[in-house]
């Protein structure tokens, strides 16, 4: 599945105090520097749901 970035911020508009993974509902986000305007989910990664972001994208929201 792909999100726009546009779509992510929206959901963490009703959620300011989650974190990228429980806005995204999967186990961990790894960034890329190759990605710039969409954020993948993959559902099946070694029995995990991950997403990737655009490295940017993932420190503007990183939390801790």
């Amino acid at each position: 599945m792909r999100l726009s970035l546009e779509a992510v911020e929206r959901l963490l508009e009703g959620r300011p105090d989650a974190t990228l993974e429980a806005a995204l509902d999967v186990f961990e986000v790894f960034a890329s520097g190759s990605l710039t305007d969409e954020v993948y989910i993959l559902d099946d990664v070694g029995g995990k749901r991950i997403a990737i972001a655009p490295t940017a994208f993932k420190e503007k929201y990183r939390r801790g």
